[in-house]
């Protein structure tokens, strides 16, 4: 068992980057954090880190030993998970998700404040990006997508449910410019594009010839979701966003649908995670929760 303590200590360093990160995540000090690697280290006869004073690299020996100590310990823990809650103890232990920082107040934080209130020991870490990142490498259990199609790739991937691209704009500033009907219409108005998405500088359209990439003459190019819902409620122009990130805003009358007689295409909301026979009971059953409030509150 102090191995298997060895080994989830190497984990925590490798999944945050840090001696000091680990030991604060621990609640242990960095002396023993840096002794039980070492310990590691003289066991295997391998060095699994170089580090300095001011850096720390994981060796290529470290990263095929994390993996094999991830896999080790998930299975440890699902298996201690699934006798535990045949038992009829309570779920415990950390969920970390990654997703998308423009669906977190109205949807995922709404699936995390419920779940918890069934399962109040179980904590959350959330990661919230801009960006698709490696969340695996991150340590994160799953993580949550919005995308027309996702990108073929070892992990699994759970679909949700779907939401509507829509256009978008302030009541300011529809009733200063009008409200556009058509694509055509659209090259009198402001566009304010999110570049976060695998379109860049176009917004996606579906016509007879399949998805298309509708390029409109932008004002302004953005990346960042609370940026670019921030400047759509200032009125600063027309923009492209999934139903499910601008409903708060809609909701609160902030922002106004515009619908069209072009079709934007859907897009799926996603769970994806590693594929991995021992998954903690407690991610399976947060995702099947999800699952279940997404489809009770559909965009």
């Amino acid at each position: 068992m102090d191995k298997l303590k060895k080994m989830a200590v190497f984990a925590r360093v490798v999944e945050l980057g840090s001696f000091a990160r680990a030991a604060n995540d621990l609640n242990v000090t960095p002396a023993i954090v840096g002794r039980h690697v070492a310990d590691l280290e003289a066991l295997l006869d391998l060095r699994l880190i170089n580090r300095t004073t001011r850096s720390m690299e994981v060796t290529e020996a470290g990263t095929r030993y994390y993996q094999g100590c991830k896999s080790m310990l998930e299975q440890l823990e699902a298996l201690e998970q699934d006798v535990a809650t045949q038992e009829g103890t309570k779920l415990t232990g950390v969920i970390r998700v990654a997703a998308p920082e423009g669906i977190g107040v109205p949807m995922l934080l709404d699936a995390v404040q419920s779940f918890q209130v069934l399962h109040p020991e179980v904590l959350f870490d959330l990661g919230f990006e801009n960006e698709q990142t490696d969340f695996v490498s991150s340590g994160m259990d799953l993580a949550i997508r919005l995308a027309i199609k996702l990108e073929d790739s070892s992990l699994i991937v759970s679909k949700l449910a779907e939401t509507s691209l829509t256009l978008f704009a302030a009541p300011a500033y529809l009733k200063a410019h009008g409200v556009p009907e058509t694509v055509e219409d659209l090259d009198d108005h402001r566009c304010l594009v999110f570049g976060g998405s695998r379109f860049g500088d176009s917004w996606p359209l579906m016509t007879e010839k399949g998805l298309q990439k509708l390029h409109q003459p932008w004002k302004i190019v953005m990346n960042q979701t609370h940026t670019y819902r921030e400047a759509l409620v200032r009125g600063m122009g027309i923009g492209l966003l999934p139903d499910i990130m601008a409903a708060d805003l809609v909701a609160t009358e902030q922002l106004r649908p515009i619908h069209l007689t072009g079709q934007f295409p859907q897009v799926g909301i996603f769970a994806v995670y590693p594929n991995r026979a021992f998954q903690p009971r407690r991610v399976g059953q947060f995702l099947d929760h999800l699952r279940r409030q997404i489809r009770a509150h559909p965009t």
